[in-house]
């Protein structure tokens, strides 16, 4: 469906084209016309599907500008990062309707800045619930010309442990007039539990598999060992040659890790986690949209929310934790139409994984074998050629060639500059051969004895046998038949594993997650044996309630740094 067939005033169309868009998507032109005639709205949605203009186009033709300087839609983000590019959505599709103001507001930054802006006066708030929230209470937000809440990527807020939040939040809204909408990838029972609490009579729309489905994005995937991945992704990185690409790592201190290694090959990369103060991780998008960063290395945090144009190509440095987070990572490419590539690094025992993919995506992932070293270096010196072709028309400054005519006369030949200078730019790492991949069992046990790990994880933080037994053998190659008893406490695990892989076994874990959450290995050293309450001993429905809770405890826990907003706190509005 047209834009100009959604009953939307010419303001708001001129400024959809502006943005280069003239064909709704079915999430736009299924909520579009519920939201203007009032309506609670439930939108299960991806990233990529145009989920922001379906409520942020209505929501804009609604207001009217006056003269009055109170906040009259609320919407709530999970990270400051989405925060930012709503804002920025919002602040476009407003462009030619005059007197409407959007403020972003979230934490990391002084609220007192936050403070000022709001004065002034702002139709639109959007930011983080537990900055939003803080205003609230401090009376910096007066809630009573307030119509319209919106809560995007609500699955990502619970995730993150704002229920708390987001419910303080709707209940400082008079609820008479209140129109609530609801936008979501997933519907699990928490979200289900607001929309019963807190909509009236919501229309649920679904985008179809089809439009989910990321059919501009062409998808492959490498199988490597864990120990190859770092020299595969800088081997690939020389082949795709791409002017914008982003890596996904599953924990933090692998994106530092990789950064490091990165930089240190030469590579114009930079991290962005939720360890990253405000200011920082501001500078570092900005320089990456600006093309100054080619390489941005991320956790998921950023996989939600971040708009950039032109990206060239997504890794998956980790398989994600999630299927929903795979969908979310790719889609930072192939945006508007446009063509893009993802590129996921398997080990040979997540091969599954990708069937479960395809079957999320209605799509194929297409498995590539490793190139081999002369295949690279082919590529490599294609790409030389072509560099080179291109800046001997430019002009040399004659400061240059001096100094190349000094070094020419006194102790180099120009073949000798030449050839160090292009090893130095095609790179020493297209010289060494990537082994193939180690067979899943490729470490077979040839004795009985056994020894005892210790791994950081317990029943506090939902972990189950299942858990650990996988964690070992996709990240070590042993068979899990070969692993022993595992006795899970509350806040360590004990594994019997064959004692000759005990170092292999240590070694492979580093930096692997279990659900989501790093881990430090060790050898056992004779723990105390204090009350076991291992998954096995309690029945199943306990284990999964004890679980949900404990990884809700711990996500809570771990989302204020990871969303840096520095007034998430468990807190309820005073009636």
């Amino acid at each position: 469906m047209k834009f100009k067939n959604l009953e939307l005033s010419q303001p708001i169309l001129k400024a959809v084209e502006d943005m280069g868009f003239d064909e709704a998507t079915y999430i736009q032109s299924a909520c579009i016309p519920i939201i203007l005639n009032g309506g609670d709205v439930i939108g299960q949605s991806q990233t990529g599907t145009g989920k922001t203009a379906a409520f942020g186009l209505p929501i804009v033709e609604m207001l009217e500008p006056n003269k009055s300087k109170k906040c009259k839609v609320i919407i709530l983000s999970p990270t400051r990062e989405l925060a930012i590019q709503v804002c920025n959505n919002m602040r476009k599709y407003t462009k030619y309707k005059d007197g409407i103001k959007t403020v972003a507001i979230y934490g990391g930054e002084p609220i007192s800045r936050q403070i000022q802006e709001i004065k002034k006066g702002c139709d639109i708030i959007v930011g983080t619930p537990g900055r939003v929230l803080d205003h609230i209470e401090r009376r910096t937000i007066r809630l009573d010309e307030c119509k319209t809440l919106i809560l995007d990527e609500a699955d990502e807020m619970l995730n993150m442990g704002f229920r708390e939040d987001i419910e303080s939040v709707i209940n400082s809204i008079d609820d008479a007039e209140r129109q609530t909408i609801l936008f979501s990838a997933t519907m699990p029972k928490e979200i289900l539990d607001i929309t019963h609490l807190y909509q009236t009579n919501p229309i649920h729309v679904k985008t179809p598999q089809s439009e989910i489905a990321p059919t501009t994005i062409d998808q492959f995937y490498y199988e490597v060992n864990q120990s190859q991945k770092r020299q595969v992704i800088m081997q690939l990185l020389q082949i795709e040659n791409p002017k914008l690409a982003m890596i996904f790592c599953n924990t933090k201190k692998m994106v530092d890790d990789l950064t490091t290694d990165l930089v240190s090959a030469g590579y114009s990369a930079a991290a962005i986690h939720g360890d990253l103060k405000q200011e920082m991780r501001l500078a570092v998008l900005n320089k990456f949209k600006s093309g100054k960063i080619s390489v941005l290395i991320a956790t998921d945090v950023a996989a939600r929310g971040l708009d950039i144009e032109n990206m060239d190509v997504v890794f998956n440095y980790d398989f994600p934790q999630e299927d929903e987070y795979y969908i979310h990572r790719i889609g930072r490419c192939g945006r508007a139409g446009k063509k893009g590539k993802s590129i996921t690094l398997i080990t040979p025992r997540q091969r599954r994984l990708i069937r479960n993919i395809e079957i999320k995506t209605k799509g194929t992932v297409v498995k590539k074998e490793l190139p081999t070293g002369k295949e690279i270096q082919a590529i490599r010196f294609k790409q030389f050629k072509e560099q080179v072709a291109k800046i001997t028309d430019v002009k040399i400054p004659k400061e240059i060639t001096e100094v190349v005519a000094e070094l020419a006369e006194n102790e180099y030949t120009y073949q000798q500059m030449a050839e160090a200078l292009a090893y130095n730019l095609i790179g020493k790492s297209i010289f060494q051969e990537i082994k193939k991949p180690k067979s899943a069992n490729s470490l077979k046990v040839t004795d009985g004895k056994t020894a005892t790990i210790k791994i950081d994880v317990g029943t506090k933080l939902g972990v189950q046998p299942a858990h650990i037994l996988s964690a070992i053998a996709e990240a070590s190659g042993v068979d899990g038949k070969a692993i022993g008893k595992i006795k899970i406490f509350d806040k360590y695990s004990l594994v019997d594993i064959p004692s000759q892989f005990q170092n292999e076994i240590i070694k492979s874990l580093t930096n692997t997650t279990i659900k989501g959450f790093d881990i430090h290995v060790s050898k056992d050293q004779g723990s105390s044996r204090g009350k076991r309450r291992s998954s096995s001993s309690r029945s199943r429905s306990k284990s999964s309630k004890d679980g949900n809770n404990a990884s809700s405890r711990s996500s809570r826990k771990r989302s204020s740094a990871d969303n840096g907003d520095d007034n998430h706190r468990s807190r309820r509005v005073k009636k």
